[in-house]
């Protein structure tokens, strides 16, 4: 117990109880945040990264956590955008056309399922049935019973 250091109340320490140093935002740190949210990362995992609690995530990174998944999808759909405007990408401008402005195909393909009845023919002759007893009785009951 004498190696161990015990909480004073002089000192006001426990040595039991480590803390985090504490966090510093900065550029490299703002554009992670962002990132991550941007791809889907959840908060827990966006600290992880960081190597801080979720909750100080919260309280320096509210703007890139807003914002993240905002500039994501603006930045796919500006590149959608120019491939869908360029010509050279026609389905890109297919989906824009019909995400975005209401376009929708005019030939359906219906599927009615399975159905009820199906009947199989063969153009093949029966077999010629014939009948003939055939005796199943084991032979050692047969010598037994004599």
């Amino acid at each position: 117990m004498d190696d161990m250091m015990e909480w004073s109340p002089e000192t006001g320490e426990n040595p039991k109880k480590k803390l985090r140093p504490y966090h510093k935002p900065d550029e490299k740190t703002r554009q992670v945040v962002e990132s991550a949210v941007g791809m889907g990362l959840d908060q827990q995992s966006i600290a992880k990264l960081l190597d801080i609690n979720p909750k100080t995530l919260r309280k320096f990174y509210r703007r890139e956590l807003d914002t993240g998944a905002a500039k994501a999808n603006l930045s796919v759909a500006k590149t959608l955008y120019k491939r869908a405007t360029s010509g050279k990408d026609t389905i890109a401008g297919i989906f824009w056309l019909k995400s975005r402005a209401g376009w929708v195909d005019t030939v359906k393909q219906v599927h009615e399922g399975i159905p009820e009845n199906i009947t199989v023919t063969f153009a093949l002759e029966p077999p010629e049935v014939a009948s003939e007893l055939i005796d199943v009785t084991p032979q050692k009951e047969i010598e037994n019973a004599d």
